[in-house]
């Protein structure tokens, strides 16, 4: 197993940096990652490089990692660089409720069978992003089954995860 030992910069801010990969790419020094933007927020995980071999991360926390940032590799040669994927999420947007405390009273227990399931969420504006780790029709039934589909609208989207 590979293991990124610290990180080196970011290939869309570092000139020097991307000449760097550029040659690292060329002799075959170079390894590349596609992550899903939830792990972006990790210190430790695993993952396949795109040319399937293992790698670990062990970072600092608080570490966030971004798209194009290059790493170095434990008693290897070379570096790994990170695309970061935009994730599906769904998208929940509240129907217009009949009074104040309808509306209310849906919120909440939207929030009580999500925090149930224990999916995490977003707000941004008055949509409620869900990150989808199940299949759709999984997490449709789980509205339906509370009647939440009755009381917001729902579509996916790929979209960043919105920094807190």
């Amino acid at each position: 197993m590979l293991r990124v030992s610290h990180r080196l910069g970011n290939i869309h801010t570092d000139r020097k940096l991307a000449t760097t990969v550029h040659q690292w790419q060329q002799t075959g020094q170079l390894e590349e990652i596609n992550i899903e933007e939830r792990h972006a927020h990790k210190s430790r995980f695993r993952l396949h490089t795109t040319s399937g071999r293992e790698i670990g991360f062990v970072l600092p926390r608080e570490t966030t990692i971004a798209d194009g940032d290059i790493f170095g590799l434990k008693d290897e040669a070379g570096g790994l660089l990170v695309h970061i994927s935009l994730q599906e999420v769904m998208v929940l947007s509240p129907q217009p409720p009949t009074d104040a405390a309808e509306g209310l009273k849906w919120a909440v227990r939207l929030g009580h069978v999500l925090g149930n399931q224990h999916w995490p969420i977003a707000v941004v504006g008055e949509q409620i992003l869900v990150p989808v780790t199940l299949d759709r029709a999984v997490m449709e039934t789980v509205l339906r089954t509370h009647h939440l589909t009755e009381h917001f609208t729902l579509h996916y989207e790929q979209r960043a995860w919105p920094q807190d």
